[in-house]
């Protein structure tokens, strides 16, 4: 994933720790229990987005437009949100996006960027309707930017619960 992501560590856990090599050990691929690992943190990650919080229920700062025409904060399009994915294997789980502005949004960003040259759809000007549109070419330029951090991966203390739940389910269902 090339936008945003993490992966789930347990290192410094050494209860969870044995209790995953144990499993390994036990079973050799997890992947099917990293699966439902995933999908466990895959819809905390969309509760983030529903309540407007981070994985610690920190609220996001409002967007610009949120305060100008409401709605919600990193959801006008809804991209980034159904944008999110979780990659398993024998081993281990990854959920993020592979947007290109995803680790912007998660992690902030403030300084100058680049924008290259582009073209432009112009169907309004001066608050009119233009009778027919019009395509122009923008040069490039640079401009300041500041997004404020908005994390949205990670995991909450529910879904750890979660998460420790379906481990414990995993290990007893299996032969």
């Amino acid at each position: 994933m090339t936008g945003a992501g993490f992966r789930i560590s347990v290192d410094g856990q050494e209860a969870a720790e044995r209790q995953l090599a144990a499993l390994a050990a036990r079973f050799g691929d997890l992947t099917p229990l990293m699966d439902v690992i995933g999908g466990v943190i895959e819809a905390d990650v969309h509760d983030n987005f529903m309540g407007e919080h981070s994985p610690e229920g920190v609220k996001w700062t409002p967007s610009q437009r949120v305060i100008a025409h409401g709605g919600k904060t990193l959801q006008l399009s809804r991209r980034l949100l159904l944008s999110i994915a979780r990659r398993v294997g024998r081993d281990f789980v990854e959920v993020g996006s592979n947007l290109p502005y995803a680790a912007r949004h998660q992690n902030g960003f403030n300084g100058t960027e680049q924008v290259r040259s582009h073209r432009r759809r112009i169907t309004q000007a001066f608050g009119r309707a233009l009778a027919e549109p019009i395509e122009v070419v923008v040069g490039a330029f640079s401009r300041k930017a500041n997004t404020p951090a908005r994390p949205y991966l990670g995991w909450s203390a529910a879904a750890r619960e979660e998460v420790a739940e379906q481990v414990a389910a995993y290990a007893g269902a299996q032969p």
